[in-house]
């Protein structure tokens, strides 16, 4: 290859990154840097913003929505929710959601950190864990809320004192759901 033919090859190069910079610059972009979590539901895209930062590291967020496949976007949240900085989010549907602003959640503030919305983000309330064992401080949520045979499930994990007293032993927890993750209890 000469350097003519090189120089072409860069130019049109050139000339093609401009063209798509142009054609896919939008100012109300699905994904920016304070976009964390973004979900599609045919037209319907939702996303959790983060719009500030708060005391404690924690972040406040709310939820946008497009009814456009994306194109633009409004703010649904009522206020703003405080969640840490390492929160995961999911939408299971348009209007069921949850931000999960720990992997562990404790007893002593009534396991508080696990928001769930039935109104597609316009309002969030804290989910109720419906567990019992004073020897247990912490719930570990290990996974995001899933669903199998059509039953909304959680998988958790605790530290628990073993049955002979010498130490304590991983236990995997399965937690329920039959009101879209406003009340949890345990499987079965």
């Amino acid at each position: 290859m000469n350097k003519k033919e090189i120089i072409i090859i860069l130019i049109s190069f050139i000339v093609v990154l401009l063209i798509a910079t142009f054609l896919f610059k939008d100012n109300n972009k699905i994904v920016d840097e304070n976009t964390l979590y973004t979900k599609q539901f045919k037209n319907v895209v939702l996303k959790f913003k983060k719009y500030d930062y708060a005391l404690g590291q924690k972040i406040l967020v709310g939820v946008e929505k497009s009814t456009d496949r994306g194109k633009t976007f409004k703010m649904v949240s009522d206020e703003y929710i405080s969640v840490s900085n390492e929160a995961r989010f999911l939408f299971i549907d348009e209007n069921i959601g949850f931000a999960i602003s720990t992997k562990d959640i404790n007893r002593n503030n009534n396991y508080i950190g696990f928001k769930v919305t039935h109104d597609g983000g316009k309002t969030f309330k804290d989910a109720v864990f419906n567990y019992v064992n004073d020897r247990v401080s912490i719930i570990t949520i290990e996974d995001l809320p899933y669903y199998e045979d059509n039953i909304l499930k959680l998988e958790c994990s605790i530290y628990d004192i073993k049955s002979d007293g010498a130490g304590y032993e991983y236990i995997k927890l399965i937690f329920e759901s039959n009101d879209g993750g406003l009340t949890w209890n345990l499987e079965g």
